[in-house]
C-alpha cells in the first residue's frame, strides 16, 4: 500500500503446459511482461490518475487495526475517501471503522459504510468526507478498524 500511486492491477502468470524448453519459455514471459508493463504505461495517465495519500499503521492485530494519516488542506473543501477491504466475509463476520480527524469524529457522507455485519465475500468498508481548512494547514486523520472473522485486505486513502 505505500507508493504514490496505485493501479488496482492483478497480473497473473500461468504456465503454458505446452511450452517445452527453458529457453523459449523465459523468452516468452519476457515478452508478455514487457507488453503488459507498455499496456499500464499506455494506460495510466493524469486522467485515470487518483490522488494517493499515506497512511502509517501504529497498532496491527488480527481483530483491530490503527492508522495515522497526515493530511494538508488546500484552501478549499476537498473530498476524501478512506476505504477498508477484506476477503473471506460470511454470516458471522462484523466489521466496522472510527475516523477522527484532529481528535473529533469524522462525519462520513451519506453512501458511506462504516459498520458491516453478515455479509458473505469479499468486502469494504469506506468513508467519504470533506477535508478543509486554510491551505497548508496540517490535519491528521485517525481510523480504527475492527475486523471480526473476515481476513484484512488492505486500505486506501484518496482524493477521488
Amino acid at each position: 500500500m505505500h507508493g504514490a500511486t496505485q493501479l488496482g492491477l492483478r497480473l497473473e502468470f500461468y504456465h503454458d503446459a505446452g511450452m517445452t524448453g527453458a529457453k523459449g519459455s523465459s523468452m516468452n514471459k519476457r515478452a508478455w511482461i514487457s507488453s503488459i508493463f507498455l499496456a499500464i504505461i499506455a494506460t495510466a495517465g493524469p486522467a485515470d490518475a487518483e490522488d494517493v495519500m499515506a497512511c502509517e499503521a501504529q497498532s496491527v492485530n488480527f481483530k483491530r487495526r490503527e492508522y495515522r494519516c497526515p493530511l494538508t488542506a488546500n484552501g478549499r473543501e476537498q473530498q476524501i475517501r478512506f476505504k477498508a477491504d477484506f476477503s473471506g466475509s460470511h454470516d458471522d463476520t462484523e466489521l466496522s471503522m472510527n475516523l477522527s480527524l484532529d481528535g473529533l469524529p469524522v462525519s462520513c457522507r451519506k453512501g458511506s459504510k462504516t459498520w458491516l455485519n453478515g455479509e458473505d465475500g469479499n468486502v469494504s468498508l469506506e468513508c467519504y468526507f470533506i477535508l478543509d481548512g486554510a491551505a497548508g494547514t496540517k490535519r491528521m486523520l485517525r481510523a480504527m478498524v475492527n475486523i471480526y472473522h473476515a481476513e484484512f485486505v488492505g486500505i486506501k486513502l484518496s482524493a477521488p
